[in-house]
C-alpha cells in the first residue's frame, strides 16, 4: 500500500509573510543608505562653502574697494570753525604807486618882501583886511593904480589870484561893468603876516577917451572882493566912471604880479 505524504498547507502560507518582510527590510536599508549619502554630501558642501565664499570675497575685494579719502577729525574741524579769520591790515596806496608825484609842503613864493616862505595860512578874509587905492602914474587916456590890501588880523593869511573890482556911486550901488582880468598877469600867492600888505595893479580908462558911449557918472570909490571871497570892502576913490555896462573901463591883474 503506497503512502503519500502531503506537506501541511499551513507551512506554505507562513513563508510568504517572511519573504515580504525581508524585502521591505532591504528596501528600508537601501533608503537609509541613500539618505546617509545625501546628508554626507550636504555636510561636505556646507563645509566647503565658507572657504569658497571667503575666497570669492578675497578675490573680489581689491578690485571693488576704493581707497578711503583722508577725513578731518572732529577736533580739527572744531578748531577750524572756532578760529576767526584774521582781518587784513588796511593799506593806503602811496603816491608813487598811484602814478602821482609825492606831495611836497606848500611854500608860498616870496614877492617884494611881502610873503613869508615858511608860513602856512588860509585865504585872507574881509574881517582881517583893510585897504586903499593909490594912483601910480598916468598914461595916454588911462591911469595905472594899485589896489592895496593889508592884513590887520593876528594870524597870517594868503592872497592868491585876482580881486573883484567895480566902481560904486555915493549910495554904494555898482556903476558900470566890473573890472576885466588881464590873463597875462594872474600873479602868485602872497602870504601876509599881520601888518603886511599886497597890491594888485589896476588900469582905469578915462571916460573922456571913450566918449558919449561911456555915459559918465560920479563915483565915490571902488568895491573890492578879495580873491575867493563873497564879501567886499569899499575903498575911497572919487572920480568919473562909465555907467554903460558894455564899456570895459577897468582892467585888473592878480596879486603878486
Amino acid at each position: 500500500m503506497r503512502r503519500i505524504t502531503l506537506a501541511p498547507q499551513s507551512n506554505r502560507t507562513g513563508t510568504r509573510p517572511a519573504v515580504i518582510a525581508t524585502g521591505l527590510a532591504a528596501v528600508l536599508f537601501l533608503s537609509a543608505c541613500g539618505a546617509g549619502d545625501d546628508t554626507a554630501a550636504d555636510e561636505q558642501s556646507a563645509t566647503q562653502s565658507p572657504s569658497a565664499s571667503v575666497s570669492a570675497t578675497a578675490s573680489e575685494s581689491p578690485a571693488t574697494s576704493a581707497t578711503p579719502e583722508p577725513t578731518q577729525s572732529a577736533s580739527e574741524a572744531a578748531q577750524t570753525e572756532a578760529a576767526p579769520e584774521a582781518p587784513e591790515p588796511e593799506r593806503t596806496a602811496s603816491a608813487p604807486e598811484l602814478g602821482m608825484p609825492p606831495a611836497a609842503p606848500f611854500t608860498p613864493p616870496a614877492t617884494d618882501g611881502q610873503s613869508n616862505p615858511g608860513a602856512q595860512a588860509g585865504s585872507c578874509s574881509v574881517s582881517q583886511l583893510s585897504g586903499n587905492v593909490t594912483p601910480n602914474q598916468g598914461a595916454a587916456g588911462s591911469v595905472l593904480a594899485s589896489v592895496n590890501l593889508t592884513n590887520t588880523g593876528s594870524e597870517p593869511c594868503v592872497l592868491h589870484g585876482y580881486p573883484g573890482v567895480s566902481f560904486v556911486d555915493p549910495s554904494g550901488g555898482t556903476v558900470g561893468a566890473p573890472a576885466a582880468r588881464d590873463s597875462a598877469a594872474s600873479g602868485t600867492a602872497v602870504t601876509l603876516q599881520p601888518g603886511q600888505s599886497a597890491s594888485a595893479p589896476l588900469k582905469i580908462t578915462q571916460p573922456g577917451t571913450i566918449g558919449q558911449l561911456c555915459n559918465p557918472q560920479q563915483a565915490n570909490g571902488l568895491r573890492v572882493y578879495p580873491p575867493g571871497s563873497y564879501e567886499s570892502l569899499v575903498l575911497s576913490y572919487p572920480g568919473q566912471a562909465c555907467g554903460n555896462p558894455k564899456v570895459e573901463q577897468l582892467q585888473v591883474r592878480g596879486f603878486g604880479s
